[in-house]
Formats: structure tokens, C-alpha cells, sequence
């Protein structure tokens, strides 16, 4: 097992949501990370993220590319608005990996572009639905981020682009042909 307590540089994060003031952010404390065998891939418990070393020891590409890809995620996911645990999950993970694909760190076995079955499927099918949406309507995934700070409803897609979500879906899937 290997632990180490570290204060990632948050300024991609604040940058690519918008939030300039200390009193737009979530507190974050510290963030810590531990390696150390485990099931499944990675955990994260209110900055306690836990990485399976196994995972690491076996993964057959990029393995600094994964790791820090991984990290954004988690970051991600420890400094993103949750209203107050409200919102739908899959939409946490796909903003999470938003916040990785745009930061450069896409994992080579993710979706393509317009895969997927639904928008809140998480993961990379949520990133790349939220990435449409933000080069649809520049702006978006920090305003989604910041009206989470004290709620979540769907009705803020229709309030921010004047589309339903599921209307951005059908759109998100026209544009790609699926």
C-alpha cells in the first residue's frame, strides 16, 4: 500500500468552470490518495481516493496517461458541485470525465463521439454528450456546475439552450448518425 497526501493544483478545474472566486468553489481541504489492492479501479470517498495498484501493475498502455487521466477524474469529482448528493450520478461521472477528455487525458477505450444509450449513462458517454452541449452552447458545463451548487434539475438544459435534455440527446445523436 502506498498513501500520499497532496493538494493537486486546482486552477484547470477553476478555469474550465468558471469559477474565479474563492466563494464560487467548494472548500477541498485536502485531497489524498491511496494505491493499494483492491476490487474494481478506483474509489473516492470525500477526498479519500483509493486506486487499485493492481489495476496500475496490469494496465497495457500509457500507464502515466491513465494514471493522471484517472487523477483528473477523481479531482473532478472531489471538487464538482453534487447538490447536495441530488443529482443524477451518471451525470457526476460524465462531468468528471469532461473535465478529463478536456484536459487532454481521454482513455483510448472510451466511447466515440455519439455512442451511448442515454445522456446520464456516466462515464465517457456523459463527457462526450457534455462536450457536445458545450460546443453547442459555449459556457455550458460551468453554468451546469455552478446551478448544482444548490440543486440539480433537468429543467436547466431547457433553461440554458432552450432544449429539453432529451432534445439535446436526439440532436447529440442526429449529429454523430446514430
Amino acid at each position: 500500500m502506498w498513501d500520499y497526501l497532496f493538494d493537486p493544483n486546482p486552477t484547470l478545474f477553476w478555469t474550465m468552470f468558471g469559477q474565479k472566486y474563492e466563494s464560487q468553489r467548494k472548500s477541498v481541504p485536502f485531497i489524498s490518495l491511496t494505491i493499494q489492492r483492491m476490487t474494481g479501479v478506483v474509489t473516492n470517498a470525500k477526498g479519500n481516493i483509493y486506486l487499485n495498484a493492481d489495476y496500475i501493475a496490469s494496465f497495457t498502455g500509457d500507464v502515466k496517461t491513465e494514471f493522471t487521466g484517472i487523477m483528473h477524474h477523481e479531482i473532478a469529482r472531489v471538487r464538482q458541485w453534487d447538490a447536495y448528493g441530488e443529482a443524477p450520478i451518471g451525470l457526476l461521472t460524465g462531468i468528471a470525465d469532461f473535465f478529463r477528455l478536456n484536459a487532454g487525458y481521454a482513455s483510448p477505450h472510451w466511447v466515440l463521439r455519439g455512442q451511448g444509450l442515454r445522456w446520464d449513462q456516466g462515464y465517457d458517454v456523459t463527457a462526450r454528450f457534455l462536450d457536445y452541449c458545450e460546443n453547442m452552447y459555449p459556457g455550458f458545463a460551468a453554468n451546469l456546475n455552478t446551478m448544482m451548487e444548490s440543486g440539480y434539475s433537468s429543467s436547466f438544459f431547457q433553461r440554458f439552450t432552450g432544449k429539453t435534455v432529451d432534445e439535446l440527446w436526439t440532436d447529440y445523436k442526429v449529429q454523430y448518425g446514430n
